[in-house]
């Protein structure tokens, strides 16, 4: 017989087990409360006599252990807040490197104090890990991981698109704006965004002046997206016309 999960939802009330821990780990404990509420929507409920759980998924190892667990959770221990990230690290690199002092092991992270990490960091790592939980893709947050999960067969493209923007634009910020990377100069918002997908490669463009729009046909899709296909070479002059265009006063 498979071994089951001993640690299960109970009926001991949150609020019951955080009267019993010290002043300063209830406050941090309401603060993650009140963040992965937020992220997923759900309550907070007692996972075994210690871990406060938020949503619920099932799971089975490969010795045959199986049960449900919380899909977000953390324990107010007294060495250490733990979080659980179920997935383990292994997509959390950079996000790891910003966040601040803290430890992990296979699937916890202990955090002394909440005042030793970031938390914007440590939201934007929990909305990730509940979006890949339920089946949700999560939006890149810097360039880097955006390039990171373009689609293997557009790589080559995308790469060869990117830089061609880069060296007609050599003083721009790359940036993710509405979840694809742009290309901003000085405050004002980004002018040009690009895009990867598993058939073609994009440009967003404003409207654009009159001698770009017959050229503009053949690539456009909607009212504002321009696709490059992934079989053949950029049109590397009309890109650069069509970027001096969307970057002009």
């Amino acid at each position: 017989m498979a071994a089951e999960n001993k640690t299960k939802p109970t009926q001991v009330a949150v609020v019951e087990f955080l009267a019993g821990v010290s002043d300063k780990r209830r406050e941090e404990a309401l603060t993650l409360i009140s963040m992965m509420e937020e992220i997923s929507a759900q309550p907070a409920v007692m996972w075994g006599p210690s871990i406060i759980g938020f949503g619920k998924q099932s799971y089975q190892y490969d010795t045959g252990r199986q049960g449900e667990i919380g899909i977000l959770g953390f324990s107010p221990r007294k060495a250490s807040l733990t979080v659980y990230f179920n997935e383990g690290f292994e997509t959390y690199g950079e996000e790891l490197a910003r966040l601040g002092k803290h430890k992990i092991s296979v699937s916890c992270l202990y955090i002394n104090k909440l005042a030793d990490v970031d938390l914007s960091v440590l939201k934007s790592m929990l909305e990730k890990s509940w979006k890949a939980a339920t089946g949700q893709k999560a939006e890149p947050q810097t360039p880097e991981a955006y390039r990171k999960q373009v689609p293997p067969q557009a790589k080559e493209q995308f790469e060869a698109l990117r830089q061609a923007v880069r060296k007609l634009m050599p003083d721009a910020k790359e940036v993710v704006s509405y979840g694809i990377l742009g290309y901003k100069q000085d405050k004002r918002r980004a002018r040009v965004y690009i895009s990867a997908f598993k058939d073609h490669v994009a440009m967003y463009p404003a409207p654009l002046r009159e001698d770009l729009q017959e050229e503009l046909k053949p690539h456009l899709h909607g009212k504002r997206s321009v696709w490059f296909a992934l079989d053949k070479p950029l049109p590397l002059d009309f890109i650069r016309r069509l970027v001096e265009a969307m970057t002009a006063e």
